[in-house]
C-alpha cells in the first residue's frame, strides 16, 4: 500500500512540475521576443538603477494663512436677539470690522438699496454680508450662526447699517470712521 501511495504522489509531483514548467516557458515566450516574428526570445540588458538626489524640504506658505485680527468686533443677534452689539462703534480709517453671527437668520447690510435706514458717507462703497455684485441682489440672504463677515472701512464718516429682515424691529447699527 505504501508503494502505491508513493507512486501516486510521485506521479502528481511529476505532473505538476511538467505543467508548471510548460506554463512558465509559454509565458516567457509571450513576453520575450524581438518583434521579428521568429518566436525566439532574446535577452536584453537591464540598466542598473541610478541614485537621484532628493531635494531638501523647503518652507512654503500655506494657502490658508490665519487672517489678521480684526480692529473691532460686532456681534450680530447675540443670544438670538434682534440687535447688533455694540449698537454704536467708532474705528479709525482703514480699520477692519468683523461681524460675528451669534445667531442665524440675520445679515449685515450697508447697501442703500437694501433699506431706507442705510446711510453711507459720500464716496463710500456699499457693503453687505451677502453677495452684492451684479444686478440681481438678494437683500434677504441670511447668514448662519457661527459665520463671520469682515469689511475694511476706507472712507471716514458716519455709517448706518441694518439687518434687512429685522430693520423694522430696530436691528440697526451705527459706525463712525475717524
Amino acid at each position: 500500500m505504501a508503494s502505491k501511495q508513493s507512486k501516486e504522489i510521485l506521479s502528481r509531483r511529476k505532473f505538476a512540475a511538467t505543467v508548471g514548467g510548460t506554463v512558465l516557458a509559454g509565458l516567457a515566450g509571450c513576453s520575450g521576443g524581438n518583434g521579428d516574428g521568429d518566436g525566439e526570445a532574446t535577452a536584453t540588458d537591464t540598466p542598473e538603477p541610478t541614485a537621484t538626489d532628493t531635494p531638501e524640504p523647503t518652507e512654503t506658505a500655506t494657502a490658508t494663512e490665519p487672517a489678521e485680527e480684526a480692529d473691532a468686533t460686532i456681534t450680530v443677534g447675540p443670544g438670538g436677539s434682534l440687535q447688533f452689539e455694540p449698537e454704536t462703534t467708532a474705528i479709525s480709517q482703514g480699520d477692519t470690522v468683523e461681524f460675528v453671527f451669534d445667531s442665524g437668520g440675520h445679515n449685515v447690510s450697508g447697501h442703500p438699496d437694501a433699506h431706507s435706514a442705510v446711510s453711507l458717507p459720500e464716496g463710500a462703497e456699499p457693503f453687505a454680508s451677502y453677495d452684492i455684485s451684479g444686478d440681481d441682489i438678494n437683500h434677504l440672504s441670511l447668514n448662519d450662526a457661527g459665520s463671520t463677515y469682515r469689511h475694511t472701512f476706507e472712507v471716514t464718516g458716519e455709517y448706518t447699517y441694518v439687518c434687512v429682515p429685522h430693520a423694522a424691529s430696530g436691528m440697526i447699527g451705527h459706525l463712525t470712521v475717524r
